[in-house]
């Protein structure tokens, strides 16, 4: 299973090519939020992740040997912003820190989210398979404080 990680280590942590390791293509700084792809395999010594790259692109790159601190599931009830019941289950809520776009799980885009309004998921959610930089959500907010269903 993908997960969307969290840096809760004290550590800036070197990412590189995943093809070469002796080249750098950036870092992840303490509680910086990135994609684990867990499907590429690794032994729990390398883990190939989706992150930002220095110049704020989405990139490839690959962790060596990284603190189990480093790895915590970014979506924990614990960091949430708090927990909402809709239609009678209980969803966790995060807040976005800027517009990204919105998935079905078949890869469709359904529209965004926009920076400041909140998604809705469950306690330790997944990411993509193909994608583990896709969170699984189910519920987000429009700009006029209504919800979407995902």
């Amino acid at each position: 299973m993908n997960w969307a990680a969290i840096n809760m280590s004290n550590k800036a942590l070197p990412v590189y090519d995943v093809y070469n390791r002796s080249k750098r293509l950036g870092t992840i700084y303490k509680r910086e939020l990135f994609g684990v792809d867990r499907k590429w395999g690794g032994d729990d010594y390398f883990y190939r992740i989706v992150f930002r790259n220095p110049r704020g692109n989405k990139s490839v790159g690959l962790l060596i040997n990284p603190p189990r601190s480093a790895l915590e599931n970014a979506y924990k009830s614990k960091y949430s912003y708090g927990v909402r019941l809709i239609n009678g289950t209980y969803y966790y809520a995060f807040k976005m820190t800027r517009t990204e776009p919105i998935y079905h799980a078949d890869g469709r885009r359904v529209g965004a989210v926009a920076a400041g309004r909140y998604v809705f998921t469950k306690s330790n959610p997944s990411t993509g398979d193909n994608h583990p930089d896709w969170l699984q959500i189910y519920y987000a907010e429009k700009t006029n404080g209504k919800l979407d269903r995902i």
